[in-house]
């Protein structure tokens, strides 16, 4: 049967080869849909760009017909990548979800019927926050409050219940207080122009559920849908794959592995697996045959997940390899976290005679643990590089510029308007932020514009004005040429110098690698709002340096990755799993598919330690050993 587009194709004789049996079924499966269930290590994103390259060669499907979908763009840019190496052909359907409905609104936004416009803005989380914690005031709230009220705007779009404030006003107390609070941000984004992450699905998904036309233009561009880690798929996404694939529903692929399921937290809904074949009443294949790490290390991730929750015993893959070497699983407790630390250390310095700092990772539960571990490692002169935190566009001084330049792209914005009228100061304040507020209009140039302000306050809103009008026209396609304007303009480097002390020589540094990823972004030729939706929708992942040094992450940072030594410490009730999980039964099956995570990063050597001792809050606290070391006790050796 041949595919849309072609009336069949010749099958190159690589695209099969080096598949063990099952990939190789999935690869060729075709005429319905599939869940295929992946084991961690076994060889999916190898399934997926086959699997492509399969449909092209062989079922004559043309290469920008096929939507393939995943979760962060260090994984579409592999399997790009890939595909274009075995096939010689660059696939322009890999994406992420919210790359996928940024494309979908920069093109259909005005079906909405709303005042947003295809030159929208996406807001940041500290962007939102902001927004918020200005409303929250306006409604004598606490400011604290904004946190809480974020989370619940968030849920409810994500929920796709309707309308989101009429949803929030329909929630329980204290979450039902936050609907005149959603409205009021509601109407701050669309006179800004602007969209949250959250946004970016919610109004795809309602453009797909409200407007035939829209839906089936989009349905029309696509003849086969991919969807990778679909166990990470929250209720609209699941919605949203539904609707784009229902004019093709036989030529449908997931792929996804529910034991692999740690981002509930943020909406992910595991039991989508089980829906997807129920409602698409899908064939199930599974991958078990793991490629990437030793006996030892599989033996412990089969032990651990072998007592999950019985719902999901016939989802259960176990994992397997042919690998002969059988591995190293080693387990330590230490007196304190300090000594844990040191043994850490000693032992990395001894591996890096026998292999490189860049593959050892030091995968913690909790972010604090990072400090400890940062402080040892300098003792020893160990490189490392701590993927989390602060990242580099949400510094101030970052941010502090890039907001001139958002503000000079789109004048309604309100979070890059709020930021700069008094960075450096211009002598307005609150007060005077409200009265330009309340003369809004069109625009925040027309706003202040308008406001009767103080000579001096008038003084620096015009030259404010003229700065913005000046290059409006340039920001998009000279980024580079306007930020050293701007930094010009503003003596911005003095006024680090003045504001920040002592600190300001990193803060300068920080604004030239800014202005040295501009200059790359104007050579290039990328737009601006291009640049700006790359560095929103980066994962974690994505700001992994190559550089020669030990990893230290988050596990949930770190899935999806992978590295031949792998250490994994604070082994201890209380942190892994976490206290919160430790009396609600759905946090702790999580806790434990989040060990199994972490344990199936590593490749040849799993090392994993306790203390009996560790500092809380200013007190020394005896800790008690993980229950998960003790379900492993035959896996390890004990030193």
């Amino acid at each position: 049967m041949a595919g849309p587009g072609n009336s069949g194709g010749i099958l190159s004789p690589g695209m099969l080869e080096g598949l063990n049996r099952e990939q190789k079924a999935a690869v060729e499966h075709f005429g319905s849909p599939l869940l295929l269930l992946a084991g961690a290590g076994s060889g999916k994103t190898k399934v997926l760009t086959h699997k492509i390259g399969y449909l092209i060669t062989e079922k004559g499907f043309r290469p920008h017909r096929i939507l393939a979908i995943t979760f962060t763009k260090k994984a579409a840019r592999e399997m790009a990548g890939r595909v274009e190496m075995m096939l010689n052909v660059a696939p322009r359907s890999i994406s992420t979800f919210h790359s996928f409905c940024v494309r979908v609104l920069r093109e259909d936004i005005g079906a909405l019927d709303r005042t947003f416009d295809r030159k929208f803005i996406i807001y940041d989380q500290s962007d939102s926050k902001n927004r918020l914690k200005d409303i929250v005031k306006r409604f004598n709230l606490d400011v604290r409050e904004a946190d809480e009220a974020q989370k619940t705007i968030s849920k409810a779009k994500q929920a796709y219940r309707g309308d989101v404030v009429q949803h929030i006003a329909s929630l329980p107390f204290p979450h039902d207080r936050y609907a005149e609070v959603a409205q009021a941000y509601e109407r701050d984004l669309e006179r800004s122009n602007a969209l949250d992450y959250d946004d970016l699905l919610h109004y795809t998904t309602h453009l797909f559920a409200s407007r035939p036309a829209v839906l089936e233009k989009w349905q029309s561009r696509y003849d086969f849908l991919m969807v990778d880690e679909f166990q990470d798929t929250n209720d609209i996404q699941y919605f949203l794959v539904k609707l784009i694939s229902d004019r093709n529903r036989n030529n449908v692929f997931v792929v996804g592995d529910p034991f692999q399921t740690i981002y509930t937290w943020r909406g992910a809904v595991p039991e989508n697996i089980l829906k997807f074949g129920r409602d698409f009443n899908a064939e199930e294949m599974r991958l078990e045959k793991n490629y990437r790490s030793t006996r030892k290390i599989l033996d412990v991730a089969n032990i651990v997940i072998g007592k999950a929750d019985r719902m999901w015993a016939d989802k259960i893959l176990t994992l397997h390899t042919d690998r002969e070497e059988e591995g190293e699983v080693e387990y330590r407790s230490a007196p304190d976290h300090d000594a844990e630390n040191r043994r850490m250390a000693e032992k990395i310095v001894e591996l890096s005679s026998v292999c490189s700092y860049s593959d050892i990772a030091v995968l913690i539960r909790l972010s604090f643990l990072s400090r400890g571990l940062e402080s040892t490692f300098m003792r020893y002169g160990i490189p490392y590089e701590i993927v989390r935190g602060l990242a580099f566009y949400e510094r101030a001084e970052v941010k502090d510029l890039l907001c001139y330049l958002r503000l000079m792209a789109n004048t309604r914005d309100g979070a890059a308007f709020t930021r700069v009228i008094n960075t450096p100061s211009r002598g307005i304040g609150k007060k005077g932020l409200a009265a330009i507020t309340e003369n809004f209009r069109t625009d925040w140039m027309q706003a202040l514009g308008d406001t009767r302000l103080s000579r001096k306050q008038r003084t620096g809103a015009d030259r404010l004005m003229e700065m913005v009008s000046r290059h409006a026209d340039a920001v998009e396609e000279k980024p580079y040429t306007v930020l050293m304007s701007v930094i010009r303009e503003l003596d911005y480097l003095v006024y680090l110098e003045d504001e920040y002390g002592d600190d300001h020589e990193d803060r300068r540094e920080n604004v030239s690698e800014l202005c040295n990823v501009l200059l790359a972004v104007e050579r290039e030729g990328r737009p601006f709002s291009e640049f700006m939706e790359d560095s929103l929708l980066a994962s974690d992942q994505d700001r992994i340096s190559g550089e020669e040094s030990v990893k230290i992450m988050t596990i949930h940072a770190a899935k999806g990755l992978e590295w031949p030594v792998v250490f994994l410490p604070a082994l201890e009730e209380g942190i892994f799993p976490s206290e919160r999980s430790v009396m609600n039964r759905a946090a702790l099956e999580e806790e434990r598919r989040l060990f199994y995570v972490a344990c199936t990063r590593a490749k040849e050597r799993l090392y994993l330690s306790s203390a009996d001792y560790r500092m809380k809050f200013g007190r020394t606290s005896r800790m008690l050993q993980s229950r998960y070391v003790g379900e492993i006790r035959r896996c390890y050796s004990r030193k």
